[in-house]
């Protein structure tokens, strides 16, 4: 009555998080419904989401609202493997699968690290579009700015603030380095040439203050120096470390020849619970 209901219900392909039995198979056969089994839940979700469809834990006929949409559902051989293909050709789709192949396995890890990258750039561009100069140039201006405001500071706050804004050299510190450039020489031309114009930084390849070509995601930057903020506060608060040391007794006694050897044998244990989640898609 089951797969009846779904092929009532125009369904033509059911994708199943758990083992689909002998019977069930022949109706759905039957019925001319194909059946994938994952099971990944991570990867049910990602069908879940890109198909539209919902994803459940009970039997019975799904309805309209729950029913995902899908163009094509095949199977290709990509690189001497099968892979199943969920394709739908629409803009409502919010899901899209990369397929990245290289001669070796550093090759594609590279490539996927780039793709990362540009999708979290794309992210980051669509929540804020705002950019800062790079090349160092916006933590000079920073830690500039923060030495000013602590030489205001009366009383020994000032020096905290003024470590604060010292931090901050880090990142044209490491650039520097980086590069095989004196960071101290460099870092002291970035201070002198950041009273004069708030755009320059650190030109890796000739060694010099220049104009910046780099740009850094404004967001980016506001969370580095938040998260850095909140662990250094999280550092400063704990104010007694406790050791836990393994309790003394007295030390297991070295077996003899002779002594009986004792077999501990382990309960059985339960078998593990699993659960099914079951989602329908319907061509268009």
């Amino acid at each position: 009555d089951f797969i009846h209901a779904v092929s009532d219900a125009g369904i033509n392909v059911v994708v199943a998080g758990g083992n689909v039995s002998d019977v069930a198979l022949h109706f759905l056969e039957k019925y001319h419904i194909m059946v994938v089994k994952i099971m990944s839940k991570f990867e049910l979700r990602r069908i879940a989401n890109a198909t539209g469809a919902v994803m459940l834990v009970r039997y019975g006929a799904p309805t309209p609202e729950e029913i995902g949409r899908c163009d094509e559902v095949k199977v290709e051989e990509i690189s001497s493997q099968k892979v199943t293909i969920f394709k739908r050709d629409k803009e409502e789709c919010r899901m899209a699968t990369i397929i990245v192949r290289a001669s070796t396995n550093s090759l594609m890890d590279d490539a996927e690290r780039t793709i990362n990258d540009c999708v979290n750039t794309m992210k980051c561009m669509i929540r804020d579009k705002r950019f800062l100069p790079g090349a160092g140039a916006i933590e000079i201006l920073l830690a500039s700015d923060i030495e000013s405001y602590a030489a205001t500071t009366p009383g020994l706050d000032q020096y905290s603030i003024q470590k604060f804004g010292h931090a901050l050299e880090i990142i044209p510190r490491t650039i520097a380095e980086n590069a095989g450039h004196k960071a101290e020489d460099l870092i002291a031309a970035l201070y002198s040439e950041t009273r004069k114009s708030k755009t320059v930084g650190i030109d890796v390849e000739a060694g010099v203050i220049n104009e910046v070509k780099v740009f850094d995601s404004y967001e980016v930057k506001v969370w580095a120096i938040r998260l850095a903020l909140d662990a250094v506060l999280t550092i400063l608060k704990i104010d007694q470390l406790i050791m836990a040391k393994p309790a003394g007794g007295p030390k297991q006694r070295v077996p003899r020849p002779g002594d009986l050897s004792l077999i501990h044998i382990s309960e059985p244990t339960r078998p593990e619970r699993i659960s099914y989640a079951v989602f329908c898609l319907k061509k268009k």
